[in-house]
Parts: structure tokens; sequence; C-alpha cells
């Protein structure tokens, strides 16, 4: 008798472990709190339109945010803003609309009165820099949209 040779089959479960985001983690990071007066001096704004935004302001407005950017062609892109604008989704404090727009939520708002008076005094003067290019922002958002979708609305089936 030959004694076959068994093949014995594991499957492995891969465990990722990632640090818990809590809302007073986010009220006490500037970036965080920073996206958000960025989101609500906006109104609505795409992703894209939103890393457009922080980039111009370091770039022409010299209003760093911390963030390093990756330029390819005329497409802008920053890992870390994208990372920091789903924490937020996950906590809650922006969510995103209909039109696939990112906006601030009532817990959003409660988070940004809450901040120290000094940090308010420095979301003012962003909130103004950003009132000067948000026209711009807000135009190159749309332009965008209308690209991505062919130029006419979204097809119903």
């Amino acid at each position: 008798m030959s004694q076959k040779a068994e093949k014995s089959v594991s499957k492995e479960l891969k465990m990722v472990s990632r640090p818990v985001v809590t809302v007073d983690d986010a009220m006490r990071d500037d970036k965080k709190v920073g996206l958000l007066s960025i989101v609500k001096a906006l109104g609505e704004v795409s992703e894209r339109g939103l890393i457009n935004c922080l980039y111009i302001l370091k770039t022409e407005k010299g209003r760093d945010a911390g963030y390093p950017f990756q330029v390819i062609g005329s497409v802008v892109n920053s890992r870390e803003a994208l990372e920091d604008i789903r924490v937020l989704l996950y906590l809650g404090l922006i969510e995103v609309t209909e039109t696939r727009k990112l906006r601030l939520t009532s817990l959003g708002g409660e988070v940004l009165e809450k901040v120290s008076s000094k940090r308010k005094e420095v979301m003012e003067e962003l909130s103004k820099t950003v009132e000067e290019i948000k026209q711009r922002v807000l135009s190159e958002d749309s332009l965008l949209s209308m690209l991505s979708t062919g130029g006419r609305g979204r097809r119903r089936r």
C-alpha cells in the first residue's frame, strides 16, 4: 500500500490594525479642523475641488494646511488629505450629498463652535482667504464634474 501525501490547506487570516479616531482627536488636530472650516466656507465641494483649494491656498496664497501634494500633469493629489477626508466622513463631521459633494454636518458645525478662541481666529483668517478663491474653486469643480459626466446630466435607467 502506498501512502498518499495529504496536503493540508489552511487559510490565514490577516489582521490589519488601524488606529481608532474619535471626535475629540479630530478636534485636537489642526489639519482636520482646517479641513472642516474650508468645507464650511465652500459650502458643497467635491473631494478633488477641496484638494485643489488646499493646493491653491498653499501655492498662491501662502497658507499651508500641512499637506504634501503630488502634481501629475494638471491633476493635483494628496494622499494625506484624502485620508483626513475619510476620517471626517467616518466620524460624521462631513457628509456626501446626492451629487457626490462634501458638506459640513450639524455635528461638524458643533465641533467648529467648540474649538478654542485662538484657533477660531486662525480659522476665520483661513475662511477669509478661502472666500477670495471660492468662485474659482467652485467653477473649476463644476467644470471637472461636467467633463467627467460627458457634459450632460446623469443618465437614468
